[in-house]
């Protein structure tokens, strides 16, 4: 079950993707595709022998941290910033062995200079240039003169690299060369320089430091005794022990009234929306009733229930006496005073409501003042808390400075004649035995692989945007099935004609493809079934397979081939019967003007019953109904095996989508490199929009000897070879 799943996830992958039409692509094209990124892979094999080749020498240092007892002037003046020099240090590291800095003090040494210069001048000539690559190429001639050092100085930032091994102190150098003794001469230069700069800097930092945190001590100590001074004063004067406890009490009391205020406006709205109805009723009881905090009184609702036991009362009452009984009268009296009653009531709950409502605006306008005021005094609070903690980190803050400098001070004074680099060479720089660019294998596969991708594509793109049909695959989307795909017949023979090469050239390979419509024709369709045979558009075949088709159906059954093209018929000149096109046919017998013997005719050297169109008309809807035309059809049914209709393209004019709303079945024929894809989706739109369906597509006119290596119809080849043996 699982390998079932498998297999049917691969194959709807597949559908959707369509490989079979790019594996189709690549084999139609597969002389271009093997030839044009040949020559290009042999292009780039040739740019990249005439690219210099470039040398690059390595080396590998560990960079540590100084140790914490190792001052500097950073230290002295913002404290303990250890953790963020931990995350930075490498890479203030990478930054300094390319900074000027270093680089520098390398071109300050003539002998290095002149030894760089004459290292420059033995990199090789290019295949196409004519001068040494030197310092000369790279610089004009006026700058090489006034500026050396600093060309030179260009020259190794251009080619330096830095880079830093992941999660480790570990850095690596590399300086890229066309001359390898000189990229492993600057290298190791460039390192020597960085470790002289590495110590200088620490010695020159921990003098400084040294200088500089006797003078802050002194100054911290009378610091010190200022921030305890402004402590205690502050205390003193606003009469502080711990604000913390009032700030919370004060935030519970706005908390408190705020939810009151809340609470309290949510009265006082529904207060004013019932004051609003009761002003929008204008004193209609029924209204003012409709609002629930009125109707929900109890003595309104007493009221309500007598007024509705008396109505009930007085209805019985009228049943069976009239309005001037006493019964009556004094039924309706008392309801009268139960209304007059009820309105005295809705009108004190009404006086009620709007006391209410202006006792609940001034409990609202009294809770508003005190939480103005706890606001005042929070604030109050806060700005006397921020003032103290200001006092208190004064105070700490000034003893612990105090303390790291004194512990800094000490060891400082110990190690201060102890300096060294913190650099470790792990590997010096090596002498490069072998360029690492070019990489001719690798540059050569590119170009071959580009160029594959790039032609490939447009080719994709070509073929699928090519307007016309060229192989069955293109009508694959449609999900119709295609019954048959008929060859080209290029060459026809000396007396033989394409209208009825199936009686004349029966081992031709057409005539096979005949005979396999045939065959699935007869398997699809049942006996005694009307077929029609239509096209997009003119010139795709129609004519030419439905004459062949019906010869074919004549080997088996009773067949007859009714032309219905009444504007232009075609299959009289077809057949080199040009003397009978003024014989009347389908048209004629539609009106009704002539007798069904008197039309037919039988196709030449064969059994066909053929019925002509007749006289030429220019509406064939004027002549009869799609209802009309399925009986005459019907009746044709009872006499003959086959009915096969040869029917006028359906783009141009409506008859076939009339005359399709009368056969069995309808079958759409398509021509390789003629029928356009927008033509065939339009016709079936149009097919669609009538109510009827097309039943199977027959691709006509296929160029077999390039559909043997696409994989639609191999069938021709394997027929030749048959045909040699018999």
């Amino acid at each position: 079950m699982e390998n079932n799943t498998l297999l049917n996830k691969l194959e709807s992958i597949n559908e959707q993707l369509n490989l079979t039409h790019y594996w189709i692509i690549l084999l139609k094209y597969k002389r271009i595709l093997i030839l044009a990124p040949s020559l290009f892979c042999l292009l780039g094999f040739f740019i990249a022998l005439n690219i210099n080749p470039i040398f690059q020498s390595q080396a590998t240092l560990v960079i540590e941290e100084s140790t914490k007892n190792i001052v500097n002037i950073e230290e002295v003046y913002s404290g303990d910033t250890r953790g963020m020099r931990n995350l930075n240090y490498i890479n203030n590291q990478i930054q300094i062995l390319e900074s000027d800095e270093v680089i520098g003090t390398i071109i300050l040494q003539e002998e290095v200079v002149t030894k760089i210069e004459k290292l420059l001048g033995k990199i090789p000539k290019n295949f196409l240039l004519t001068k040494k690559f030197n310092i000369s190429n790279l610089f004009s001639q006026d700058e090489l003169i006034d500026e050396p050092k600093i060309n030179i100085k260009k020259y190794i930032l251009d080619n330096l690299t830095v880079t830093q091994i992941r999660n480790s102190d570990v850095v690596n150098i590399t300086i890229k060369s066309g001359n390898a003794e000189l990229a492993k001469f600057l290298l190791e230069q460039l390192v020597d320089a960085y470790l002289k700069y590495d110590v200088d800097t620490k010695i020159k930092v921990t003098n400084y430091a040294n200088k500089q945190i006797n003078v802050r001590l002194s100054k911290l100590l009378e610091q010190m005794e200022i921030a305890e001074q402004k402590l205690l004063k502050y205390k003193k004067v606003n009469n502080l022990i711990d604000i913390g406890d009032i700030k919370d009490l004060k935030i519970d009391q706005i908390k408190s009234v705020s939810k009151r205020i809340i609470e309290v406006n949510r009265e006082l709205q529904k207060k004013q929306n019932d004051l609003i109805a009761i002003k929008l009723a204008e004193g209609n009881v029924d209204e003012l009733l409709a609002i629930a905090d009125l109707r929900s009184k109890k003595e309104v609702d007493a009221i309500r229930t007598n007024i509705n036991a008396t109505n009930n009362s007085i209805e019985a009452l009228q049943i069976i006496y009239t309005n001037e009984h006493p019964k009556v009268k004094k039924s309706l009296k008392t309801k009268e005073n139960l209304e007059n009653r009820l309105v005295e009531i809705l009108d004190e709950n009404i006086a009620a409501a709007a006391f209410e409502l202006a006792n609940l605006q001034g409990f609202i306008n009294s809770s508003e003042d005190e939480l103005e005021l706890a606001k005042f005094d929070l604030q109050e609070l806060e700005e006397k808390d921020v003032a103290l903690q200001q006092y208190v980190r004064d105070v700490e803050t000034n003893n612990r400075i105090y303390e790291t400098f004194l512990q800094r001070m000490k060891e400082t004074n110990e190690v201060k004649e102890l300096q060294s680099s913190n650099v470790r060479i792990i590997q010096s720089a090596l002498l490069p035995l072998k360029p690492i660019s070019p990489n001719i294998l690798k540059i050569t596969l590119s170009f071959y692989l580009i160029s594959f991708g790039l032609i490939f594509f447009i080719l994709i793109y070509f073929e699928f945007n090519s307007n016309t049909v060229v192989e069955p695959s293109h009508l694959e989307s449609l999900n119709i099935p295609i019954l048959a795909t008929l060859p080209s017949v290029k060459n026809i023979g000396k007396g033989y004609h394409l209208s009825q090469i199936f009686l004349e050239d029966i081992d031709s390979e057409f005539s096979e493809s005949i005979r396999t419509l045939r065959t699935l024709m007869v398997a699809k369709f049942k006996k005694n079934k009307s077929i029609l045979l239509t096209s997009t558009y003119s010139g795709e075949g129609k004519t030419t397979i439905s004459l062949n088709t019906a010869l074919a159906f004549s080997k088996i059954g009773k067949v007859i081939l009714i032309e219905t093209d009444i504007r232009r018929p075609s299959v009289l000149n077809i057949t080199s019967r040009a003397d009978e096109i003024k014989k009347p046919g389908f048209s004629d017998i539609l009106q009704g003007d002539i007798n069904f013997s008197e039309i037919i005719t039988k196709l030449p050297g064969s059994d066909v019953d053929l019925m002509t169109s007749g006289t030429r008309r220019s509406d064939l809807t004027d002549l009869t109904t799609p209802i009309k035309l399925k009986e005459f059809f019907d009746r044709l049914k009872e006499i003959y095996d086959y009915v096969i209709l040869d029917t006028p393209p359906i783009q141009p004019v409506s008859d076939t989508l009339f005359i399709s709303q009368a056969t069995d079945h309808n079958v759409l024929i398509a021509r390789s490199n003629v029928t356009k894809v927008a033509g065939i989706k339009s016709a079936l739109k149009k097919i669609k929009n009538v109510n009827v369906k097309i039943d199977g597509l027959i691709f006509n006119d296929l160029d077999t000897s390039k559909a043997s290596y696409y994989g639609y119809y191999q069938y021709g080849g394997y027929y030749n070879k048959y045909k040699s043996y018999s």
